[in-house]
């Protein structure tokens, strides 16, 4: 069997990607898609489909809620907690200058997309003799790497001691080699991920690539090393939307990617109808225009207010047809009715401006739905994200606990003075610790939550004292 044969589950998503893909890229890769998704019409001819195409405009609500989304899980920047020896790796691990902050949202905008992503911790050939001090002399290090969804081909899990474990992941990549200063060649190759059954189950990496022949070739063969000991794991981490298992989940936004699309569809209906029925048509009637000896029309009709039309036949006629009909009129509506139904899937930014200001309470609830969602992807975006980071100190050299946690507050609900005087009398009365109060002034953004309570006390010894009443 060739390494690049497709997972049966990976087969049957891949259109489901490829649509969410495109219509999150936007207009130029809706327009490039050409039929699949806006047909000809009956009769059309290839220049007047290109024309019906390039009218169409595509209204991207999709990519901005997704971009809302994000902005809703990084409004207060996730809690991260390591050992001190990683923090400083933690300020690039791709090793081409992405913090793990950064990577973390890149993560988070693939699950969001499409539902589903994996993240492999690594780390470079090492001999078994080689200590923490020779590494770091090296610059040898752990490093992440994110893989869409589209690049992890193939998968498999089996029973060991009553677990459930990933024993297989082949990942597609790009292979691209310098051919010289100023050029490159790039080629197809597949990262195996697995346990060698052959030596008990440990970790091994192997690259392949196809041959013409569709052949499989081993390029290498790497067995990494923890401790100067083999991985009794693959230290790679499925993310998908509600869990962080193999199994593939539908996209979370894939019912307002299809109405996109269907919108889009519409649009095009209507530019059309517009462009063929705004411009009026001059139509004349009971006019012969002179011709030549072969019959042909040797006078030609200008328009324009310095051109006149003179007709010896009393009963010639010109008009212009215009358009009168209430055909646009339905289409209008259908555009705006889909609108509402993507406020709905998640879209809310597409909502006109309300005349009256929203309840909070009411505002909650609308957007319940979306929290669910949204609650759902974060906790195991921060479950994910965790487990990965674990496997990142402790190759790092750092066996300690470790906290990743994505915010959940999602939406800005500053505290009210009732609450802040009741929450001052409790701790003035001993009825809640100074511990608890600090955390809820956190919570309701009095304090940023970027600040400790050891910060804030020093600050308060360090500032004047009580102010006075006024």
């Amino acid at each position: 069997m060739s390494v690049q044969n497709p997972h049966i589950d990976y087969a049957a998503m891949a259109g489901k990607w490829k649509r969410c893909r495109d219509v999150a890229a936007g207009q130029d890769a809706v327009h490039a898609a050409q039929e699949e998704y806006l047909p000809k019409l009956k009769e059309q001819t290839p220049t007047d489909y290109e024309a019906y195409v390039t009218r169409a405009i595509f209204y991207n609500a999709t990519w901005r809620t997704i971009a809302g989304l994000l902005g809703m899980l990084y409004r207060k920047p996730p809690t991260i907690d390591v050992p001190e020896s990683v923090k400083p790796l933690l300020e690039d691990v791709t090793m081409n200058g992405v913090p793990f902050h950064v990577f973390s949202q890149k993560v988070a905008e693939e699950s969001l997309s499409v539902g589903r992503v994996g993240v492999l911790v690594d780390y470079p050939m090492a001999s078994p003799e080689m200590t923490l001090a020779d590494a770091a002399e090296l610059n040898l290090r752990p490093t992440m790497c994110m893989y869409k969804s589209e690049s992890i081909i193939n998968w498999r899990t089996r029973r060991v001691n009553n677990k459930t474990v990933l024993c297989l992941v082949v990942l597609a990549f790009k292979y691209v080699e310098q051919v010289d200063e100023f050029e490159e060649k790039s080629e197809n190759r597949f990262r195996v991920l697995d346990l060698d059954p052959t030596t008990g189950d440990t970790y091994r990496m192997r690259v392949f690539t196809v041959d013409d022949k569709g052949n499989n070739i081993l390029l290498e063969t790497s067995v990494p090393l923890m401790g100067s000991k083999p991985l009794d794991f693959i230290p790679f981490t499925f993310i998908g939307v509600d869990d962080i298992t193999p199994d593939v989940d539908e996209p979370p936004l894939i019912d307002l990617v299809d109405l996109n699309l269907s919108h889009y569809r519409t649009t095009a209906d209507y530019e059309h109808g517009c462009h063929f029925t705004g411009l009026p048509t001059a139509v004349v009637s009971g006019y012969s225009p002179k011709t030549d000896d072969e019959g042909r029309p040797i006078e030609k009709l200008y328009i324009g207010s310095q051109s006149a039309w003179v007709f010896t036949d009393p009963n010639a006629k010109a008009s212009f047809l215009e358009f009168t009909g209430q055909g646009l009129g339905a289409l209008e509506r259908n555009l705006d009715r889909k609108e509402a139904q993507m406020a709905i899937l998640g879209a809310r930014m597409l909502e006109g401006q309300k005349k009256a200001a929203e309840a909070a309470e009411t505002a909650g609830i609308h957007r319940s739905g979306e929290n669910s969602v949204l609650s759902s992807a974060a906790q195991t975006l921060s479950i994910g994200l965790k487990k990965s980071l674990e496997t990142f100190c402790l190759w790092g050299g750092a066996n300690a606990e470790v906290t990743f946690e994505l915010n959940r507050d999602f939406f800005p609900m500053p505290m009210d003075y009732r609450m802040l005087k009741e929450l001052v009398n409790a701790l003035q009365k001993g009825g809640i610790s100074f511990e608890t109060f600090f955390e809820n002034l956190k919570k309701g953004e009095v304090i940023s939550s970027t600040i400790t309570m050891e910060e804030e006390q020093t600050r308060i010894k360090m500032g004047p004292g009580p102010v006075p009443a006024t």
